[in-house]
């Protein structure tokens, strides 16, 4: 599991404002970490609409789409929850979210 990856992911049911239901994910922790543990740090994704800084940050998908990074959705999840690859967000996609999550997550 490669940090910046893309997966289908199981996260079950929840109760908004929660993310529930199988959708995109993107794998946010360190690929050498997510070799040694039965979990994966991810970042939810959304198809709606706007970008907000730091929160929603728009991402390129495969196939010409488009969607969302949710920050404020960050969670932990059991690597047996990941389907599908996908695939990769770009570089500077990933430097984003990571400032994105720095500043959401710091003080």
């Amino acid at each position: 599991m490669k940090r910046g990856s893309l997966y289908w992911i199981n996260f079950g049911s929840s109760t908004p404002p929660e993310f529930g239901k199988t959708r995109p994910g993107l794998i946010l922790a360190n690929s050498v970490h997510n070799l040694a543990l039965d979990t994966v740090v991810v970042v939810p994704l959304s198809n709606q609409p706007p970008e907000i800084w730091p929160l929603r940050l728009k991402l390129a998908m495969p196939k010409g789409k488009t969607s969302f990074a949710v920050v404020p959705g960050i969670r932990q999840v059991s690597k047996t929850r990941l389907q599908n690859s996908i695939g990769f967000v770009t570089r500077e996609e990933l430097e984003r979210i990571t400032e994105a999550v720095s500043l959401y997550l710091g003080d």
